[in-house]
């Protein structure tokens, strides 16, 4: 469990991380009487994404991709994916950034949803009445971490829809909504650069996790 993410490393090497929702957690010094055992099962783990603590579900989400974020992917930026015009009203679940002036430059409008209260960005509780306008919808796989991610759906009247971050569980067959998924994959030094500190900028320094994009085309 990291600051800015959980990673959890399968014994056969393969790896995982999921967002650490910082802002979920309780206060206190001690947070758990008993601490996740490291050596219980993939299984074990990946039942926690159930739970409704916020670090146990991101280690459950952190297994989960451990063991379905495998494979071919393409190694690319998700953005590379989005085919963006002036035409396009583009709305973003989640503070991405270092994209939004991108593209801003490139679309009509862009609404960023977002449940802190950040400058420039749109209360969550108003994705009812601006998120029917978007053409363009660009959520953040912490909506899977949070449950937010179905009823969010509920008010997307398009079918560009493209998750990204690093939690983001490369699985079209469980979100078959999703055309493009821009995840992270990792190897088993994440497990160190998570430790210290790290968050997902610093795998890509330490080059311990890379970007992967996966075109849904079912």
């Amino acid at each position: 469990m990291g600051i800015g993410l959980c990673a959890v490393v399968l014994n056969d090497g393969r790896s995982g991380v999921a967002y650490t929702a910082r802002e979920m957690i309780p206060w206190g010094c001690s947070l758990y009487d008993e601490l996740p055992k490291t050596a219980s099962s993939a299984d074990e783990f990946i039942e926690m994404f159930d739970s409704k603590d916020v670090l146990l579900r991101a280690l459950g989400m952190a297994t989960i991709n451990a063991c379905i974020n495998q494979g071919e992917f393409e190694d690319a930026d998700i953005m590379e994916e989005v085919r963006i015009d002036k035409s396009d009203v583009v709305g973003m679940i989640g503070d991405f950034t270092p994209m939004v002036e991108s593209i801003k430059s490139q679309a009509e409008k862009l609404y960023i949803f977002e449940k802190e209260r950040i400058p420039g960005t749109i209360p969550t509780e108003k994705i009812p009445d601006f998120l029917p306008e978007c053409s363009v919808v660009l959520i953040s796989a912490t909506t899977l971490l949070n449950r937010t991610f179905d009823s969010i759906l509920e008010h997307v009247r398009t079918d560009r829809i493209y998750m990204l971050g690093p939690s983001t569980p490369i699985c079209p067959e469980a979100l078959p909504e999703v055309k493009v998924f821009g995840g992270t994959l990792v190897n088993e030094g994440a497990l160190q650069t998570v430790y210290h500190g790290g968050g997902t900028r610093n795998l890509y320094r330490e080059k311990t996790g890379k970007k992967i994009t996966f075109v849904n085309k079912r």
